[in-house]
């Protein structure tokens, strides 16, 4: 396996397409869920046979454990469908995996379910679809929370569903999608700053912000070279790109304002291109938790909401044609 972008370009892009088409419906053998109910099953066997003062080296046992299962494991199943079933039956295991590991329709089905009640004034509609993609408290929120958190969530997955996973597997293929992926899913699972997982989820906290942290910063800067030159900013005056107060500028001023290294700035370039302010404090599991604003425009709305599905779906195109422009040149000086 050659790990070059032009070589994995060709499985990127079928893998993209099936899973736009599809939703990625794909059950049998998901790995997410192994990996899932392998890291329930090592946190148990932690919990119950080593004291907690060792809980950070097992936690990064953990993280590496996981991590390199899933990513050694792939590549030797890989190795070995190609000795035994030859080369089109390995393509078509990569595909089927690769299109599983993605989550770009299934970002977008999640996101429009709260938008569409909540344009058409269902709040209770849109509070409940809110809460199956955010982790925050969503009882009582107002039409500006609700679409606040729907849009977090929206850009913020941009990269960790998207992008990241597309970069690793352009990279790598899928054995180092994999080690993204099983990462992701530990983040998801163990890496929590509470008391429970503060020493054994640390790992696999700092494990997911560095692998995340290229794709972040690569987001950020797609999608001001994808959506820029057809999304005007929203503040009438504002300049572009030059300028002290210009969409780029403010998007760079608040790229950090974020708990995480890396959410921030898919988050923060949204907001300045749409002329909004996401960001701010919430309620979690009952808990007022502040954290900055996001931008300098005024809160978000219903409108707000089906914007950033449209641009979403700009990305998701340019993305596409990229895919198949680097296929097209892969194919122009191998043919």
């Amino acid at each position: 396996m050659r790990p070059d972008l032009l070589h994995f370009a060709p499985l990127a892009l079928t893998a993209l397409l099936i899973d736009l088409f599809t939703g990625e419906r794909l059950f049998f053998l998901h790995p997410v869920p192994l990996m899932g109910r392998m890291i329930q099953w090592i946190e148990r066997f932690i919990r119950k046979n080593i004291p907690s003062p060792w809980f950070k080296p097992a936690g990064a046992v953990l993280s590496l454990s996981v991590c390199g299962l899933f990513g050694g494991g792939s590549w030797l199943v890989l190795s070995l469908v190609q000795q035994e079933g030859g080369t089109l039956l390995r393509e078509g295991l990569e595909v089927y995996w690769a299109t599983q590991l993605l989550a770009a329709r299934s970002l977008y089905d999640h996101v429009h379910d709260v938008a569409h009640p909540l344009g058409s004034g269902d709040l209770s509609g849109a509070r409940v679809a809110l809460s199956r993609i955010v982790g925050r408290d969503t009882d009582g929120l107002g039409k500006e929370g609700i679409a606040r958190g729907a849009l977090e969530s929206l850009w913020e997955n941009t990269n960790d569903a998207l992008v990241a996973p597309l970069f690793y597997l352009l990279l790598g293929g899928v054995p180092l999608l994999m080690v993204y992926k099983a990462s992701s899913t530990l983040d998801s699972m163990v890496g929590y700053k509470n008391e429970r997982y503060r020493d054994l989820g640390w790992a696999s906290a700092r494990t997911d912000d560095l692998l995340a942290w290229v794709p972040a910063r690569l987001t950020f800067t797609l999608m001001f070279l994808f959506l820029l030159p057809f999304v005007p900013p929203q503040q009438e005056g504002q300049p572009r790109i030059a300028g002290k107060n210009s969409v780029l500028s403010t998007a760079l001023r608040f790229r950090r304002a974020h708990p995480s290294p890396n959410s921030g700035y898919p988050i923060a370039a949204f907001s300045a291109i749409r002329g909004i302010r996401l960001g701010g404090g919430a309620f979690y599991f009952g808990r007022w938790v502040d954290k900055p604003f996001i931008g300098s425009g005024p809160d978000p709305d219903a409108p707000d909401l089906e914007a950033g599905l449209r641009i979403y779906r700009m990305f998701l195109f340019s993305l596409v044609v990229s895919l198949a422009l680097l296929c097209l040149i892969r194919w122009s000086l191998f043919r």
